[in-house]
């Protein structure tokens, strides 16, 4: 009778080991799981194999929507310290740089960017920061 509680107890354990382990694989699952094909720049999108046009449609709606949505800095310079990789939008001022998932129907999906943070000791790490 001893026994019942201790395997009950197991199994809770190894339910929560699972429940994390699922957590923590879901958030790492790389852009473009599902038929995608992930790029930056028209390079990138030409690289895959897809026209120039097509390229350059998407390449300038994901730097809209990352105009729109992220934070806005005014020179290149502060724009490389809080960003990875920085574009002039045509409105001025910079914007990072956003990289997207190209589905099939030739919209940009997944759009993001990578924004510096510093840890604890004061070191720079990139954070991906999601926009759509």
């Amino acid at each position: 009778m001893a026994n019942a509680p201790l395997k009950y107890i197991l199994v809770f354990v190894a339910l929560a080991a699972a429940g994390v382990w699922i957590f923590y694989a879901r958030r790492t699952i790389p852009a473009c799981a599902a038929d995608g094909k992930y790029m930056a720049s028209v390079a990138d999108c030409q690289a895959w194999g897809l026209e120039a046009e097509l390229c350059r449609q998407a390449v300038d709606k994901a730097r809209a929507v990352a105009a729109r949505a992220a934070p806005k800095t005014e020179t290149l310079f502060q724009c490389e310290l809080r960003f990875t990789d920085c574009f002039e939008n045509p409105a001025g001022g910079f914007s990072p740089r956003p990289a997207f998932c190209l589905r099939a129907d030739g919209e940009p999906k997944e759009i993001r960017y990578l924004e510096y943070e510093s840890d604890r000791r004061n070191r720079k790490k990139t954070k991906e920061v999601r926009i759509d």
